[in-house]
């Protein structure tokens, strides 16, 4: 419940604050999944997602993206292989926060309300830099993924989008190097954590006036 008042202040903080000619607000809503040493499988284990975004389109195929969302990873009851004296515990439960900026680009001109020029549709991906917090702690992470937007009605538009938040730790879990295998390799012994939704986002016109 305080996860739901949070987020809902800040969409309206942000309208307030953000809402000029070229930027969008949004919320996405979805699912989130970790990948460990507990969870090998994507889309195994998913918990709900949920985030507010802010977009500003510096033109028909860039924009600057903040985006944020709460979600948790409950993988209780999978125990691990015991490493000779050590006996892991059967999983685990922590809250994530997710806070990134990103860079967002079309593949097809894409504009909201669509003109002329511009397309109904578009596929895109979008590259960054954030933070992911799992209970008190937080660790940097590189957002990165890739969906498809669409025009829906005058200035608002929807998408569908599947990204991840690659991590520089192996501590989500609480294990570090688990099997003693070196904790070097930055694709196969860090923790990811991945999400996968659906966007609807309004874009201001010129010279807003925001009712919040």
């Amino acid at each position: 419940m305080k996860a739901v008042i949070l987020i809902f202040s800040l969409l309206c903080l942000s309208l307030s604050v953000f809402s000029q000619r070229g930027a969008e607000i949004g919320v996405m809503g979805g699912s989130g999944y970790y990948i460990g040493e507990y969870n090998r499988t994507h889309f195994n284990n998913r918990r709900l997602y949920m985030g507010v975004l802010y977009r500003y389109n510096l033109n028909d195929r860039f924009a600057f993206r903040l985006n944020t969302g709460y979600s948790d990873i409950d993988v209780r009851d999978k125990p691990l292989l015991a490493n000779g004296p050590i006996v892991y515990s059967n999983g685990f439960h922590r809250n994530i926060w997710d806070v990134s900026v990103s860079s967002e680009f079309n593949f097809r001109s894409f504009l909201v309300r669509k003109t002329k020029k511009s397309s109904w549709w578009s596929p895109y991906m979008y590259l960054g830099v954030g933070a992911l917090g799992a209970d008190k702690k937080f660790f940097v992470s590189i957002p990165a993924g890739v969906g498809v937007k669409f025009n829906l009605f005058r200035q608002l538009s929807w998408g569908i989008e599947w990204g991840t938040r690659k991590l520089f730790t192996d501590k989500i879990d609480r294990l570090t190097d688990a099997w003693g295998t070196g904790e070097t390799n930055f694709i196969y012994n860090k923790d990811w954590f991945f999400v996968a939704g659906v966007t609807l986002t309004y874009r201001f016109s010129s010279d807003p006036v925001c009712h919040f």
